[in-house]
């Protein structure tokens, strides 16, 4: 029979590093092939909630008011909901968010790093709300009846009301540019700031010489009551009324929040939309382009 000797300190030592080195690359081995496994397999994103569900959380929300008609891939892995309501048949449907396990819903406006209205280009993607190009070529129409002014340059399209404060000072900005040619000008003429907008409305699209008519309401607008110069028409014919809630209904449909609107085409080759006064409009005239859409004067 075999008597084992013990070892001494120095080889207990000795094994200790012999065992360490043959150790070492196996175990470096199996870290590498975890790291190439997680490598290999990437991380989860939970699958997008079905209709269904959506459904469910919305008409929950909303105490069975609201419906989902259908629903789209929307940024940061949320849901975008396309939603129409049961005590508003007449109402446009609206665009509303839900998170990505469909447990909550996000109402209100989105608002993407650069300042855009992703609700606003979310309603344009599924077909909601024109997108700018086709609200151009929309407002280019005969139908609108738009009042052209200018002679050449880059064409800018804007839906103005005649008591609008603020149509009314892009209207005096544009006027020496206007002048000297450096553009041209489509106005659009709504009737969505007062009571008194349509019958002004009726009375510059029913003149003879719809621009003087403009001109005049401009001319002789008052800051101080925020009204348009011109009179209205107080019996509008059922041609002018059919005209300017077309032109109302136009806007509307390319999501304009009020007056002026306007749209433009950029040297990026895109047609943009802005609402409200612009900040510089020279500053904007360096940004327009004649083209490509045929509608800013290519």
């Amino acid at each position: 029979m075999t008597h084992l000797q013990p070892f001494d300190e120095n080889t207990m030592i000795a094994l200790h590093a012999r065992a360490r080195r043959a150790l070492l690359p196996l175990l470096l081995c199996a870290a590498g092939s975890l790291a190439l496994s997680a490598q290999a397999a990437p991380a989860t994103t939970p699958a997008a909630p079905s209709l269904a569900k959506v459904q469910a959380l919305i008409s929950s929300a909303s105490h069975g008011r609201a419906t989902a008609q259908s629903i789209f891939a929307g940024p940061g892995g949320l849901t975008g909901a396309v939603v129409t309501y049961k005590d508003a048949p007449n109402a446009p449907p609206s665009v509303i968010w839900v998170n990505d396990d469909a447990s909550a819903l996000l109402v209100g406006k989105l608002i993407g790093p650069k300042g855009e209205d992703l609700d606003k280009q979310a309603a344009q993607k599924v077909g909601l709300l024109l997108a700018p190009a086709q609200a151009l070529a929309a407002a280019a129409q005969p139908a609108t009846k738009a009042i052209m002014v200018g002679s050449k340059g880059p064409v800018l399209t804007a839906f103005v009301d005649a008591n609008c404060i603020f149509c009314h000072m892009l209207y005096q900005q544009l006027e020496p540019l206007l002048a000297k040619g450096a553009l041209r000008a489509r106005f659009v003429v709504v009737a969505v700031v007062k009571h008194s907008s349509f019958g002004k409305a009726a009375a510059i699209l029913g003149a003879n010489n719809p621009a003087a008519a403009l001109q005049q309401d401009q001319k002789s607008f008052d800051p101080k009551t925020e009204e348009g110069g011109i009179k209205p028409d107080a019996a509008p014919s059922k041609a002018l009324t059919d005209l300017i809630s077309a032109n109302n209904a136009l806007m509307n449909k390319a999501g304009g929040d009020g007056t002026p609107m306007l749209l433009f085409c950029s040297k990026d080759g895109s047609v943009q939309q802005l609402e409200g006064l612009p900040r510089d409009v020279n500053a904007l005239l360096a940004e327009m382009a004649s083209g490509p859409a045929p509608a800013c004067g290519g």
